[in-house]
This record gives structure tokens, sequence and C-alpha cells, in this order.
């Protein structure tokens, strides 16, 4: 996926990463942006801090590609 740097449209799809669940399920930040980085597919995803200090939302262009980050994401 390509990293969109502008504010995304509301019709995109949140996924929120709280710092409890990353430091829980023992999860890296960097590896977050790697899979997205990684991941193929043709649509855009954007990143912007949760609630300013809480965590991340993770905004998918495709709603797929959420569906396969909220599966994914734990194990990395």
């Amino acid at each position: 996926m390509k990293q969109f740097m502008a504010w995304p449209p509301p019709s995109w799809t949140q996924c929120v990463v709280t710092w409890d669940t990353i430091f829980e399920k023992k999860c890296r930040p960097q590896s977050l942006y790697a899979w997205c980085d990684q991941y193929a597919s043709p649509a855009r995803y954007h990143v912007h801090g949760w609630e300013s200090t809480e965590g991340f939302a993770f905004r998918f262009e495709d709603p797929r590609d959420a569906v396969v980050f909220k599966l994914t994401w734990p194990a990395l």
C-alpha cells in the first residue's frame, strides 16, 4: 500500500491501535507501518495519532485492507 499524507476522507475505514494493546500484545509500532508498506494493495492508508497520545489511528481507503489489518496486526 502507499501512505497517504493528507487528511483522508471520512469514508475511509479506521482501525485504532492503542498503546495499551501494543504493550499487551508486545507489538512494535514500526512493524505496523512496515506491514502497511509491504502489503500488496493498490489502495492507500493514512496514520495519525489517536486521541493525541492514546495510540494510532490507521485509516484505509479499501475496507478490505482494514479487515486484513485487524486480523493480522496482533501477530506482528
